[in-house]
């Protein structure tokens, strides 16, 4: 609340429900225009989007939708209207009207009834899935987009049980239920060794009050020894900023400029750019070897934060997909009961001038897919090729 503080020149401000659907559309229009950073990035005209929408969100017969269609034109996956919601454990890509499952970890309940990538979901609770409905209302950079859009289908609230109902290329059918939940289930950590001498360690979310820390040191420790660490953060969304950065420390060997960040400072405009420098971790928390980066699109925000400044080290390489485009230190504010309106408040570039919003981490090998083969690939990258893999 001190932004709008600030704005105001003083005094208090109440962090509390809008009292209507006219306040909360004038609190979107009022703190998006004070605190969004990438008008001028993103080519947009705050006034005219709002002319356009403000109608419709007030003739809506549900607003959330309507607010939420409004955000989308923004691009940007952390400045949205939301309910508290939890997901599921798989990535959908949504696309031409349908939404189709690009990953289904096994283990989950829709792997253990067949559902396998590729399969096409159709419908929540015998409701049928409306994909173009979802597309329309999320905002995302272009190359992110689909999967988010398929996140954001497949939330729900946390805890109930919901039915889902998924068929195949070839038209089989399988269906299952299944309850949302707000953080990702055990191990948030988990690691393997991997032929010769690489391991393999993936991290679900950055939570900070789950043991990940701890998990990490066991890892480093029954690992050490291996050449290449593949690290994976596909389908990781963010958590804690403090966390992640922490993490990027065990991969530092020495102080490291990183990028930079520039702040919304009100009214459309920008700060000048703060450097960004890393400090390695202690050496006895450090990786001491090689590290491979496996992302996608929706490996986002933190995540991205903990990318930045490691992409382009000489010991470090990133494989698979340009990361999500979201690293905006977003605010949230009360809506209407139950609703947050988030906003990003920056935007961040690398060492390189390149700003991560819109575009994301770029990656040094491009590895499309889910399967071993994209581990395969990771693994296999020791001589800086740059080639796209199927």
């Amino acid at each position: 609340m001190w932004r709008t503080v600030a704005r105001a020149g003083g005094g208090t401000a109440a962090a509390e429900d809008c009292a209507d659907r006219e306040e909360a559309i004038e609190r979107v229009v009022t703190e998006v225009a004070d605190t969004y950073p990438a008008f001028e990035l993103r080519g947009l005209d705050w006034e005219e989007v709002c002319a356009r929408h403000v109608p419709r969100v007030r003739g809506a017969a549900e607003p959330l939708p309507a607010l939420q269609r409004w955000l989308a034109e923004l691009a940007d996956g952390h400045t949205w209207v939301r309910e508290a919601v939890g997901h599921l454990p798989y990535a959908v890509r949504v696309a031409g009207g349908t939404a189709t499952f690009a990953r289904v970890p096994s283990g989950t309940a829709a792997e253990r009834v067949g559902v396998r990538p590729g399969w096409r979901l159709l419908a929540i609770d015998d409701v049928a899935v409306d994909a173009a409905g979802w597309l329309a209302r999320t905002g995302a950079p272009p190359h992110s987009r689909p999967l988010i859009a398929g996140r954001r289908l497949l939330a729900g609230p946390p805890g109930i049980e919901r039915a889902l109902t998924a068929e195949s290329p070839d038209g089989g059918r399988a269906r299952w239920s299944e309850a949302a939940a707000v953080l990702p289930a055990d191990p948030l950590v988990s690691w393997r060794p991997l032929p010769g001498d690489a391991a393999y360690v993936r991290i679900e979310a950055w939570v900070d009050d789950r043991g990940l820390e701890d998990a990490l040191d066991a890892a480093f420790s029954e690992l050490r020894g291996r050449e290449t660490l593949v690290l994976d953060l596909r389908g990781n969304p963010g958590g804690n900023l403090v966390l992640a950065c922490r993490t990027r420390d065990r991969f530092l060997r020495q102080r490291t400029a990183l990028g930079a960040i520039r702040y919304s400072v009100g009214g459309g405009r920008l700060s000048g750019p703060f450097p960004l420098v890393g400090e390695p971790a202690p050496r006895e928390r450090r990786w001491p070897g090689r590290l491979v980066v496996l992302t996608d699109p929706l490996t986002f925000s933190a995540s991205e934060d903990f990318l930045l400044g490691l992409q382009g080290l000489e010991h470090v390489r990133v494989v698979g997909e340009p990361s999500g485009g979201g690293s905006g230190r977003p605010r949230a504010l009360r809506l209407l009961p139950g609703w947050r309106l988030t906003v990003s408040t920056a935007l961040t570039y690398d060492r390189d001038g390149r700003c991560v919003e819109g575009a994301g981490i770029p990656v040094d090998l491009r590895v499309r897919g889910a399967g071993e083969d994209v581990l395969a690939a990771a693994a296999g990258d020791r001589h800086g090729r740059g080639d796209a893999l199927p």
